[in-house]
């Protein structure tokens, strides 16, 4: 008697676990369905990045996102439609690490400089970030303190810009004008620390990364 045949048509199925099949290997580690589901074990790693440094922020989402043991807090992921980017931001704080993408227009971003100045607050705030340093130039000691000007002058034209509006439409401005003002004065300090610190080569940063978060 021959033996029928079973196959099985699926459409729209991702397989999980560790599996080879035709020209595709499909990782092991089992997605986190969402932040309510993870693992008490898991390790959380906040990314701050400016959207220009996007590219080197996939690689080192796609390389710790593929381990089980780690969860990756992104902006283009985890900030739901119509919530607060700030208070997302706030969450750096949350987080058990934070990667940050050390660029030129990171550190003259107002959003990622609010995140930095977020996480300073931490105390031994300096164990639990990783800078990934793309701008090689801060290792300079007159190259830092154009980033410190560069923030007092931000300062200096957001108070000379509302200074005339009445104070009754000041109140959140006031509220920017600070977090512009903490910038300044947390600038000279984060760069001193990131300068001093023995920093992974860029290309294999992914990996060092990965390896402190879990040895922890």
């Amino acid at each position: 008697m021959m033996k029928k045949r079973i196959s099985n048509h699926l459409e729209g199925v991702t397989i999980k676990g560790d599996y080879t099949g035709g020209d595709v290997i499909v990782n092991g580690c089992m997605p986190k369905a969402n932040k309510n589901t993870e693992k008490k074990s898991d390790k959380t790693v906040f990314l701050s990045y400016n959207w220009h440094d996007g590219e080197i922020a996939d690689r080192i989402d796609r390389h710790l996102s593929r381990n089980c043991g780690i969860t990756v807090m992104r902006d283009v992921r985890d900030i739901g439609t119509w919530k607060s980017i700030r208070e997302f931001m706030k969450s750096i704080r949350q987080q058990d690490y934070a990667v940050l993408i050390v660029s030129d227009l990171y550190l003259k971003s107002k959003n990622c400089m609010f995140e930095v100045t977020e996480v300073m607050k931490e105390q031994k705030y300096m164990d639990r970030i990783f800078p990934a340093v793309v701008e090689r130039s801060i290792y300079d000691p007159l190259v830092r303190v154009e980033y410190i000007k560069h923030w007092q002058r931000e300062c200096q034209k957001l108070e000379s810009t509302i200074k005339g509006l009445h104070p009754a439409d000041i109140v959140e401005l006031a509220e920017e004008l600070r977090r512009y003002q903490r910038i300044a004065s947390s600038i000279s300090e984060f760069l001193d620390m990131v300068s001093d610190r023995n920093q992974p080569d860029l290309q294999d940063i992914e990996a060092q990364i990965e390896k402190a978060v879990l040895k922890n």
